[in-house]
């Protein structure tokens, strides 16, 4: 037993290292492209601008859809919400919309929780590379949003 605790601290940073690593953020980013959100915290009723960009991509995306997730402090992860639906132009390597936080609930926050963590995500539809049957894929890139209750 005196080797499980060390054996649990050194796992537990090595994960922690690993999983702090912006390596895999770089890695989705290639696959999927990227996507900001300006400002990265906002209020209820605020409106924010969300952009996605596609020139890192793997493939061009045919359709864009962008969406809100939070997750509670309990762990438990809140339904997505979608932001924005819609065809992607072939020719286009950027997109921006502006919006607001949707509604999830009727209560007084709308469905928004003291230090709950929110992810914005941009999943794009795109041509399956390992086919040429027409299928299509689905992935997809986050960045936070802080929401600010007070």
């Amino acid at each position: 037993m005196r080797f499980f605790l060390p054996l649990v601290t050194l796992a537990a940073a090595v994960f922690g290292y690993a999983s702090a690593n912006p390596l895999l953020a770089r890695q989705e980013a290639e696959r999927f492209g990227g996507v900001e959100v300006v400002p990265n915290t906002v209020k209820l009723g605020e409106e924010f601008v969300v952009t996605y960009n596609s020139t890192t991509a793997e493939a061009q995306p045919q359709f864009l859809d962008v969406y809100i997730q939070g997750t509670l402090p309990s762990g438990f992860e809140q339904p997505y919400f979608l932001l924005l639906r819609t065809d992607y132009p072939a020719d286009s390597h950027s997109l921006a919309f502006q919006t607001t936080l949707p509604t999830f609930d009727d209560d007084v926050n709308n469905g928004y929780v003291v230090d709950a963590s929110y992810l914005i995500w941009a999943f794009i539809t795109f041509p399956s590379p390992d086919t040429t049957s027409g299928s299509l894929e689905v992935g997809g890139i986050s960045t936070t949003i802080g929401v600010d209750l007070s």
